[in-house]
């Protein structure tokens, strides 16, 4: 086991994104400010593009999932050591290809997050209070955040069927992409995602 240094390093890095990290560039290697060796970002966007494909129904949902949470047994998700490894531009580049009609973001319970600080960090970007930002183009109506423990996957199940449901009664709307990115907005004006709550 690491000692308490390394291993916040260490967990840091596992979780890291950078505002260079972003599918939207047509590189063929993909480089990015901070890549893990064993799962890249050229092979996240890859997963995300598979998992997309196979998505059914008025209503597609494309989930991201903490291989330590709530839905880290669903078919058709696209799994991650933690969910605050996908940079947002990966939530935005989902959206704006049509890939999806919304997008869960499924990791850990809040209170028992596997990498520490995933969950905060995730929360954080999407309100655009962390860097890397989610654009604001990027309709929170469309994004989910579910926290749950890997014993709560009904709960995550039932989670999901609502904020389908949510997305089925929208209105469609293309994004256009890509755009310049946008500066952060401070908290108070930021949309908040659909926060579905944290599963027990």
């Amino acid at each position: 086991m690491p000692s308490p240094p390394t291993r916040r390093r260490w967990e840091r890095s596992r979780i890291a994104s950078t505002s260079s990290s972003t599918p939207f560039r047509r590189s063929e290697e993909l480089k990015t400010g901070i890549d893990l060796p064993d799962f890249t970002l050229k092979e996240l966007r890859e997963r995300t593009i598979a998992a997309a494909k196979v998505l059914q129904g008025p209503a597609r949902v494309l989930v991201f999932a903490c291989e330590h949470g709530g839905a880290r047994q669903l078919d058709g998700a696209v799994r991650l050591p933690c969910v605050a490894m996908a940079p947002p531009s990966l939530f935005d580049f989902v959206l704006s290809q049509d890939l999806a009609d919304g997008v869960a973001i499924a990791g850990c319970a809040e209170s028992a997050c596997f990498s520490r600080l995933g969950v905060a960090w995730a929360q954080q970007r999407i309100v655009g209070t962390r860097d890397p930002y989610l654009r604001a183009r990027v309709p929170r109506e469309r994004i989910a955040t579910i926290w749950a423990s890997a014993f709560a996957t009904r709960g995550v199940i039932a989670e999901i069927a609502a904020f389908t449901a949510r997305i089925t009664a929208l209105p469609r709307k293309k994004l256009r992409s890509p755009q310049a990115p946008t500066t952060a907005l401070p908290p108070n004006d930021e949309p908040m995602p659909a926060e579905v709550g944290s599963a027990t």
